[in-house]
């Protein structure tokens, strides 16, 4: 077996990987930020937003928190669970839409249909 197509094969690889590689690193200098408003604007802005309540505080904070309020009491939920698990409701809602088990296969639609 004669080594010499590997020899010349392995030598244009490295060749052409060497060739690959040999960039000239450059570095891009910070370019000074160019603004068309006033720190005085943008102080008055900032106070604007302050008076009216529109300050962004956090990242949690995005809007106007409001407290919310049930519409229906916690027995009355749990009631509504009980019947629904009696009736088979709940695990109609909870179970695959596609299971390897053909009868128990059901599209989605047969689920909702089994739930009216």
């Amino acid at each position: 077996m004669k080594t010499t197509p590997v020899f010349a094969a392995l030598a244009i690889t490295l060749a052409a990987s060497g060739a690959a590689m040999a960039q000239e690193a450059t570095y891009e200098y910070p370019q000074a930020a160019v603004s068309s408003t006033t720190r005085a604007a943008v102080q008055a802005e900032l106070q604007q937003a302050r008076a009216n309540g529109q300050l962004q505080v956090g990242e949690a904070l995005v809007g106007p928190t409001t407290t919310f309020v049930a519409q229906r009491s916690r027995e009355d939920v749990r009631t509504e669970t009980r019947s629904a698990r009696a009736s088979g409701k709940l695990r109609a809602l909870n179970e695959e839409a596609i299971s390897f088990a053909p009868e128990l296969a059901r599209t989605p639609a047969a689920r909702l249909v089994a739930l009216k």
